[in-house]
């Protein structure tokens, strides 16, 4: 075996990194193509390790890069609307932004490539190496929106149910070991690798289907809540005009009232969806005009808006609304959004600040309402994408867990679609069901399976109710955390520890 030289790169491992990076890029929602996930990794195997030549450190630094970028770049290529729509960012910026931060999230990857391709030099298996690295700098790695490899799989909700165990790294080893095994075994005929791949497979489909049928059960004979959902529909332009926030508190008062007739228990509005500033100060609705239970609408009600404290600055909030009026509790968003909600060191960019506002200022911490005789733990917007946020929530036992989400800011877009998929993880994870109230849609209600029990289509005005089941199970992955994380960091480092010590017997005496 030789070297690869740059020629050998171009031709081998650059078209086999872009293959494997469009095949992991067109698996997310709404497509959710799950099963080109498996050749995708496999071919990323191969531009790491090209069959007939020595590993490279660079080689497999280009491979991950070029492999990651094309993921983000695909998975992600909404980007450049958002940074314009939300971060106010003309065209000729946001394009370049958006290329900068597919590259910044695609630099752990192609570190982990590279890494998998030194200890190969120590005759470590690239195989069975690359897998655990993937998993480890997927989870360190920093990203405004996460996107990590296993989920490609958020079609197939029987094979996501290790995640109450291990959460998404978990299922990334599962993932990348049964592709990368597979694929070792069917080009070098490697026993060993092909074991690995075959029980990697098997595992999450056995015991998902063990655990599936299981959970289904327990949520037949739960206590049941019935919570309506609103999706008003409305406009990034609309929004923003204020003459029309009459129409809009209107129109979102009077589906709440259709929806307390048809037997709701609470209704949940979505983010910032009270057209008007609410005053941390008020304790109770005001009347007039501002009311927010008025022509029909009777509460309680879990109501998005934004809340405004003179001191503080403005918060992103979900606000518990009583039937007599009273705010019993408020939710603030804890997680904002960079560029949108905050811009990132805005303190110590001084020549920014007359352009660019301060922004929102974040909660202190995850909060749980009880409102309607139920626990609701509240995800604000992008919350629920974030798993380790997640574990926070499921830790002070909530019955089902509730997010409100605009994703006006993304159009005709497949983001609504992945950020829905996505979220079903939550679910799994905690054991709760999840009902997701979106301004323009995707609102859904996932079971505590993961499986979506109901969807709405995006851009039409709609309300729905959902007949969730309160389950109190208290999952291994909400008890002991990201405990994959900390063996992975000992793998990491036995790895090394391994690698130098073969290099120093390699030493001449």
């Amino acid at each position: 075996m030789v070297a690869p030289t740059r020629r050998d790169i171009l031709r081998t491992t650059l078209p086999l990194a872009v293959i494997a990076g469009v095949s992991l890029g067109l698996t997310p929602a709404p497509n959710e193509w799950g099963l080109l996930a498996y050749p995708g990794l496999a071919f990323l195997l191969f531009a790491v390790a090209p069959p007939g030549y020595l590993p490279s450190v660079r080689n497999g630094f280009i491979a991950g890069f070029v492999f990651s970028f094309l993921v983000n770049a695909v998975a992600l290529y909404w980007m450049v609307g958002l940074l314009e729509a939300f971060g106010g960012f003309p065209t000729v910026a946001a394009i370049p932004t958006a290329g900068l931060l597919f590259a910044a999230q695609a630099l752990p990857m192609a570190v982990a490539c590279a890494f998998a391709a030194a200890l190969a030099q120590r005759r470590f298996p690239v195989w069975a190496v690359l897998p655990p690295l993937l998993t480890l700098f997927s989870d360190l790695a920093p990203t405004l929106f996460p996107w990590r490899l296993m989920h490609s799989q958020t079609g197939f909700p029987i094979w996501l149910q290790l995640a109450e165990i291990g959460g998404q790294p978990l299922l990334d080893l599962c993932l990348t070991y049964a592709a990368m095994g597979l694929g070792q075994a069917l080009v070098h005929r490697d026993r060993r690798a092909a074991i690995i791949g075959v029980v990697a497979l098997a595992l999450p489909l056995a015991y998902g289907a063990y655990r599936i049928e299981e959970v289904r059960a327990e949520r037949l004979v739960a206590p049941t809540l019935r919570i309506g959902v609103v999706q008003p529909n409305v406009s990034i332009q609309e929004k923003n005009n204020r003459d029309s926030a009459p129409a809009r508190l209107a129109s979102l008062q009077e589906l709440t009232r259709d929806l307390e007739s048809s037997g709701a228990d609470l209704v949940v509005w979505p983010e910032t969806a009270y057209p008007y500033l609410l005053p941390r100060s008020w304790t109770r609705d005001s009347p007039g005009r501002w009311a927010i239970l008025n022509r029909g609408a009777k509460g309680p009600l879990l109501v998005g808006t934004v809340t405004r404290d003179p001191d503080a600055g403005r918060y992103n909030s979900v606000v518990a609304v009583e039937a007599d009026g009273t705010f019993t509790a408020t939710a603030d968003k804890v997680e904002l959004l960079a560029f949108g909600e905050y811009v990132p060191l805005w303190d110590y960019l001084i020549p920014i600040q007359e352009y660019f506002p301060r922004g929102m200022t974040p909660g202190d911490a995850p909060k749980v309402i009880e409102i309607a005789g139920a626990r609701v733990g509240v995800l604000n917007c992008y919350e629920d994408v974030l798993a380790e946020y997640a574990i926070l929530v499921g830790r002070d036992d909530p019955d089902v867990l509730v997010n409100v989400t605009n994703d006006a800011w993304f159009g005709h877009t497949t983001e609504p679609f992945g950020h829905e998929a996505q979220s079903r993880l939550r679910s799994i994870e905690t054991r709760r069901d999840l009902v997701r109230a979106v301004n323009t849609g995707v609102s859904s209600h996932t079971s505590a399976t993961g499986e979506s029990l109901l969807q709405t289509q995006t851009f039409i005005r709609d309300a729905f109710i959902a007949e969730v089941r309160v389950l109190s199970e208290v999952t291994p992955w909400v008890r002991f955390g990201n405990w994959p994380r900390a063996l992975l960091y000992g793998a990491l480092l036995g790895l090394a520890l391994a690698a130098q010590r073969r290099d120093l017997w390699a030493r001449p005496r």
